[in-house]
């Protein structure tokens, strides 16, 4: 369903993601653990643009969510003004597509049939973002919550605006989802008369009335008190039964295990290993993975 190509993502000098590569099958629950600043989170701003990668491309299904990157595509590097002039040096084909990537020779001003083609890839494979966002929902660790609009508000602006519902077949999806997290006698509240965990399960409703395809969260408990997590890993548990393609950013072992069919774990970067849970926890195969582990454990 989702597939990462090679993905970098540099601030300035700083180079947080590593030509990382990820592919996700539709239902699949997928875990992403690691130490703090390992990339984890940039990952997933990455998948619905809310970062642009440096280079790498994100696939969702058949439709492109990023600019294309030429380095990922030898028939348009082949195109380019510089294969030529290395080519005219007597340069292999392979040696030359080898030291184009390597050191990033790709450059602005490289003939009308680079340029062609790249248009090309965008025109025939690219998606508008936004379409792709309402097909892609996200679960910040901070709620993000819109603070002077009531909870019923928060979760009909999105379907009402974007997916032409009328105010009626909002609300009423909406009144579904509350009632199914108890939170039915919230619905004309403000969030800050909520507590954490009540804000988080709203935040977690909020993405399901857009009736989205694949769920990413960004840390969802890390910022509520130890009593509140259980009741957000619950609603996460029961999207998860259901067969709700999920991509989490978590420290909670103890949710990873029980409901990841893979777990990641990250660091500078890269995806250092991955498994199936059970695995991953009981025979982690890297020193960086055992490392981690033992202390978190």
């Amino acid at each position: 369903m989702i597939s990462v190509k090679n993905l970098y993502k540099d601030f300035g000098k700083l180079r947080v993601l590593s030509g990382l590569s990820l592919d996700i099958k539709r239902g699949e629950r997928v875990v992403l653990i690691g130490p703090s600043g390992s990339g984890k989170s940039t990952l997933l701003r990455c998948l619905n643009q809310m970062e642009e990668p440096t280079y790498g491309e994100v696939w969702l299904e058949d439709s492109l969510l990023t600019a294309p990157d030429p380095y990922l595509h030898f028939d348009i590097i082949r195109a380019s003004r510089t294969y030529q002039k290395l080519v005219a040096k007597g340069m292999s084909d392979t040696d030359c597509i080898q030291k184009i990537k390597a050191e990033d020779l790709l450059k602005k001003h490289e003939g009308k049939a680079y340029h062609s083609m790249m248009k090309t890839l965008e025109k025939e494979n690219r998606i508008d973002i936004n379409l792709a966002r309402q097909r892609m929902g996200m679960v910040f660790q901070h709620f993000n919550l819109f603070a002077n609009m009531t909870v019923m508000q928060n979760l009909t602006l999105a379907p009402i605006k974007l997916k032409n519902k009328t105010p009626a077949e909002a609300e009423a999806k909406a009144m579904e989802l509350l009632t199914r997290i108890g939170l039915a006698d919230k619905r004309d509240v403000y969030p800050s008369t909520l507590s954490g965990g009540q804000k988080q399960r709203i935040a977690i409703v909020r993405a399901l009335c857009m009736e989205p395809e694949v769920l990413l969260f960004d840390e969802p408990t890390s910022a509520l008190d130890p009593e509140m997590v259980g009741e957000v890993l619950d609603v996460m548990k029961s999207l998860a039964d259901e067969g709700m393609t999920m991509i989490v950013v978590t420290h909670e072992m103890g949710f990873a295990r029980e409901v990841a069919d893979r777990v990641l774990f990250m660091d500078e970067g890269q995806i250092v290993e991955e498994a199936p849970p059970a695995e991953l926890f009981a025979n982690p195969q890297n020193e960086r993975t055992k490392s981690f582990l033992s202390k978190v454990l």
